[in-house]
């Protein structure tokens, strides 16, 4: 009996279906390498096993040869291969056949499963860091709400800062909110240097949707995205930030590097290329998917495999808060609109740094590359960070942040 075989009989006792919430009934094949098995879900009764010689049909089958399952196993995996969800997106979903409405019901009983299997063959991947220590003292971050108008319509925004000197803004990611920067607000030595403000995009986080959110489908465009920083800023009296956004947060700020770059100091692109179609998908929001759990699956991948279970987790966390159909307005942006306007982007007129994790599949360091050369921005390319630098491993990012943030700070002074 071979190593997987023998993993397999095991799989049982090593997947866990807590947190999950309650499972109907499935069939999921696997073909993993030479070898197959069957997890079989009943009324919620689950049960993992060699397949049954009389069963020919299943749900869905997701499928491995032995070139993709030795590469899911190396240690480190490489970009694409670090959950069964980023291996969809990088074989294009070739990798599942069957009832795609179903494996996206199921995609994290699929993550589970895939890692438990590789965990019993090959060990347990350590994180490079230990999760960061909560504070003993009263957190530095102080909220509020600022009431304003963008395109003519009210709306009323929280944000949050902490620190004094040169402000940086902070844009967080799509179906996020700005707790993805709170190790940054949180850093003593950094907030005793730097002031740094993030708020929540309308529909986010602790920011309101319009009153009839409930009968409207909600799509982010460019432009409306822009002239809601641009408020912000004049509402808190924001000049010159260095602005700072991840995703499509960083989509963005290679927009108003080009567009509005004489308005800021500085900006620092996160994870940010020029859209990405892929990333528009109908299982973000649909009936029949629970989004709060698909949407930790389809993000998790992008986080690398080293970064502290602690920061992946709350990370995470906040994709399972988002509301119903915003993540998809937001990849709307990303995948639809923002391409319209990327092709006719000018040089950025401002100081302009994009940086690129290296486990990022969505915004790739190739496609990061293309931007920074595009619009004139220089490339930091991040060794073994993923799509959350800020939020998911913060100590590495802060190595990779701070050299840029007093090269910005110091010519800001001089002029």
């Amino acid at each position: 009996m071979g190593a997987l075989q023998k993993a397999v009989g095991h799989l049982a006792n090593d997947v866990s279906t807590s947190g999950l919430p309650a499972l109907g009934t499935c069939s999921m094949h696997f073909v993993v390498a030479e070898d197959t098995f069957t997890v079989s879900i009943v009324d919620g009764a689950f049960n993992i096993g060699a397949d049954n010689p009389e069963q020919t049909e299943w749900d869905f089958t997701y499928t491995l040869n032995r070139s993709s399952w030795d590469t899911f196993c190396s240690n480190p995996p490489p970009r694409g291969y670090t959950s069964a969800q980023s291996i969809y997106a990088t074989l294009g979903g070739t990798c599942v056949s069957g009832d795609r409405v179903a494996w996206a019901e199921y995609s994290t009983v699929l993550d589970r499963v895939l890692e438990a299997l590789r965990g019993r063959v090959c060990g347990d991947r350590p994180a490079r860091n230990d999760n960061p220590p909560l504070s003993s003292s009263r957190s530095p971050i102080v909220g509020g709400y600022i009431q304003l108008s963008v395109s003519g319509v009210g709306r009323r925004i929280y944000f949050e800062s902490a620190g004094e000197g040169q402000a940086v803004l902070c844009l967080h990611t799509a179906g996020a909110d700005s707790r993805q920067f709170r190790y940054l607000l949180e850093d003593e030595e950094l907030t005793s240097r730097y002031r740094f403000v993030a708020f929540d995009l309308p529909w986010h986080g602790r920011s309101d949707p319009p009153d009839d959110w409930a009968t409207t489908t909600y799509a982010l465009e460019t432009e409306t995205y822009a002239e809601t920083i641009l408020a912000v800023m004049d509402e808190l009296g924001l000049d010159r930030p260095v602005l700072m956004g991840c995703s499509m947060g960083g989509a963005i700020a290679l927009y108003m590097a080009s567009r509005h770059g004489g308005r800021f100091a500085g900006v620092c692109a996160l994870e940010g290329g020029l859209g990405n179609p892929g990333r528009f998908v109908p299982w973000t929001n649909h009936l029949e998917v629970d989004h709060s759990h698909f949407l930790t699956s389809w993000v998790g991948g992008l986080i690398a495999p080293s970064s502290p279970s602690g920061p992946r987790n709350q990370t995470l966390w906040g994709y399972a808060q988002s509301g119903p159909g915003v993540y998809q307005g937001d990849t709307y942006f990303y995948s639809n609109d923002l391409p319209k306007h990327a092709t006719s982007l000018m040089p950025a007129t401002c100081p302009l740094w994009v940086f690129s994790g290296e486990y990022d599949y969505s915004a790739t360091t190739e496609m990061s590359r293309e931007a920074a050369e595009k619009i004139g921005g220089e490339l930091v390319a991040m060794k073994g960070s993923g799509h959350f630098p800020m939020s998911e491993d913060p100590v590495v990012f802060r190595s990779y942040l701070v050299p840029v943030l007093d090269k910005i700070s110091a010519t800001a002074r001089a002029t």
